[in-house]
């Protein structure tokens, strides 16, 4: 697992300047400097920001241990959800793969909550598809999984 700990880090690794996400005076500390710029890429999501939308499904597929990387994750998860519209479908694809990935580990991520109810907004017929051969073995991971394969076939159901 690649290890992010400061802005210049996260911007070699997604390979782009975040200077656009960069709002108020420069804060000292690169955690928090970093925690900082990735609350306004949140609030870029909501507002419609595509480049914003690209750098949370970067990060949040490829999985960086960063500062915070569990809440920044979590709050990256929940603003794509509420604009999974701007998903593409390669990103929606990579953001269900991690999904299924940490539903499958020995112990489950807080983040992977958040994950399952943004791959909740996916097309329910591809998700099922997707999620039929996951072997959960934890039991948040299983109540997790339940409630996907339910979701989802109450809403294949109602089409």
């Amino acid at each position: 697992m690649i290890s992010i700990t400061s802005l210049e880090e996260l911007e070699e690794f997604l390979g782009e300047k975040l200077d656009q996400f960069a709002s108020g005076p420069p804060i000292a500390h690169p955690g928090l400097r970093l925690s900082q710029v990735c609350k306004q890429v949140v609030l870029d999501i909501r507002n419609g920001n595509a480049t914003a939308v690209r750098v949370a499904c970067r990060v949040i597929t490829e999985d960086p241990r960063m500062p915070f990387g569990k809440l920044i994750k979590s709050a990256f998860a929940r603003a794509l959800k509420q604009r999974a519209d701007l998903l593409s479908e390669m990103q929606r694809h990579g953001l269900t793969a991690k999904t299924v990935a940490l539903l499958e580990l020995d112990f489950c991520p807080r983040e992977t909550e958040d994950y399952c109810k943004l791959i909740k907004k996916f097309d329910p017929a591809e998700l099922l598809a997707r999620i039929e051969d996951v072997l959960a073995t934890d039991a948040k991971s299983r109540m997790l999984l339940q409630s996907l394969i339910a979701d989802g076939a109450r809403r294949t159901a109602a089409n």
